[in-house]
């Protein structure tokens, strides 16, 4: 009896120790899901416009103007964004042209949108605006990982009654990832606004 009872007691730390890893595993899995699923990456090709969504740091810009190079597009389009913008430490749409035409961009291949936007929705129907008074048919749509899913879904609804084509298009090589988001405070941050921001524009 008193050997059975020493058994279990030397079983338990064991038992222990294995539950934890479980639920760490499961944790892990669960938090990389909730990464993955906000980045949305549409297959690409030739468009009509490459549009950077205003916001973030300037890696949408650099994206964007990668995309430009490497020939998916010709021309690229700022959203005009006044002083207010979804995100933190943004670059604003006169800096973009002035950096776009510092690294080669023609002026004439950098178009601004009309309507003044403060959020991806006033974005998006910008966008559109501009797109259809044009007559273009595609463009490529940059933006960070993490606002991937939103913007996605923003420009679905609104382009629904249109023909033109959109692409979601995340920038890369982005400290955003969805192995990794959750070891950065401004990951938590991020994912966190991201998915009270999809379910606000849901029951919306």
């Amino acid at each position: 009896m008193e050997r059975q009872q020493k058994e279990k007691r030397n079983k338990n730390p064991v038992r222990k120790m294995m539950t934890l890893f479980v639920i760490f595993l499961l944790a892990i899995i669960l938090l990389r899901a909730m990464g993955s699923y906000l980045i949305v990456s549409n297959e690409l090709e030739y468009a009509n416009a490459i549009v950077i969504l205003s916001g973030g740091d300037e890696s949408r810009m650099q994206e964007a103007l990668r995309l430009y190079n490497e020939n998916y597009s010709g021309l690229i389009i700022l959203t005009e964004t006044g002083n207010v913008v979804e995100g933190y430490d943004h670059l604003h749409s006169f800096d973009m042209r002035i950096e776009l035409l510092n690294n080669g961009v023609p002026s004439g291949n950098i178009i601004l949108t009309d309507q003044v936007a403060t959020s991806t929705e006033e974005e998006a129907r910008a966008v559109k605006n501009l797109l259809t008074n044009r007559q273009f048919t595609s463009c490529i749509v940059v933006t960070d990982p993490y606002h991937t899913r939103r913007a996605y879904r923003i420009f679905k609804d609104i382009f629904a009654d249109s023909s033109i084509k959109v692409m979601i298009h995340p920038t890369s090589d982005h400290w955003y990832t969805a192995d990794s988001w959750f070891l950065k405070l401004s990951g938590w941050r991020f994912t966190v606004l991201e998915y009270i921001k999809l379910i606000i524009y849901k029951l919306n």
